[in-house]
């Protein structure tokens, strides 16, 4: 089998030779690949979910927390600026539509699939951002479709829902202290989070656009001393200032 990788590398280093006169001289690289060269390596092991790539590498796992691929950098400490282990870009300059990056799960027992798990962790204090999504607009047009996070649920049966805010169950310490933060100047940043809306919401198939919990309030102020509730013991709607009821709606 490793005779047979490496007479694969050869043909592919040869190829992309004749190709590209000027990778003469690259030989000792382990993987020349470069644009319209063909792929030296390609390992199969199963269903090939990408649509014949020009690169697949695949491996059976072997055990249990079998961890296939993983890519690696260690930054130390004198050592600044941004480091990416893994990195890929695409660019489109005509109708064909550019994703950057792929990544799909699919499981067919009681195990659940994830399509991308994304992890950052702090141990001295500094910020840890799990998932830090943005949407660019450098076209000049103010009316251009970007969005920041677009989630779209599909199959043949209904899902359970499109965005999920959990605390963990083995690190409930953890738990945050606001679910969804539209975060402006109040909480220390420069811009408010949008210019027109904070949440639009359009038509609910049952036509109920939110719904809370009883006993649970909505505030109208920043320090949240201004609010209202449902009352489930004396079944009304109140309204509160600095925790004294003003007004009572009975339901």
């Amino acid at each position: 089998m490793k005779k047979l990788i490496m007479l694969s590398l050869l043909g592919g280093f040869l190829l992309g030779n004749v190709t590209y006169p000027n990778l003469t001289g690259h030989l000792s690289a382990d993987l020349i690949l470069g644009d319209n060269t063909f792929p030296a390596l390609r390992i199969w092991d199963f269903v090939d979910r990408l649509i014949n790539p020009h690169l697949f590498v695949s491996n059976t796992a072997r055990s249990e927390g079998d961890t296939p691929t993983y890519l690696y950098t260690y930054i130390p400490a004198d050592v600044s600026g941004t480091h990416t282990p893994l990195a890929a870009a695409v660019r489109s300059e005509g109708t064909a539509e550019a994703a950057g990056a792929f990544f799909y799960g699919e499981t067919e027992g009681p195990g659940p699939a994830f399509g991308a798990n994304s992890l950052a962790a702090t141990y001295s204090g500094a910020p840890a951002i799990g998932v830090e999504v943005n949407g660019l607009n450098f076209s000049g047009d103010p009316q251009a479709p970007v969005r920041g996070i677009d989630i779209v649920n599909g199959g043949n049966a209904a899902t359970q829902w499109a965005l999920g805010i959990e605390t963990s169950a083995s690190q409930p310490q953890g738990k945050p202290k606001v679910g969804i933060m539209l975060a402006g100047s109040a909480q220390g940043f420069p811009h408010a989070p949008a210019s027109e809306s904070g949440l639009v919401i359009d038509h609910i198939d049952s036509g109920e656009a939110i719904r809370i919990q009883a006993g649970d309030r909505i505030s109208f102020n920043n320090e949240g001393t201004i609010y209202m509730k449902y009352n489930p013991a004396a079944q009304q709607i109140e309204f509160y200032n600095q925790d004294q009821l003003k007004f009572a709606i009975p339901m």
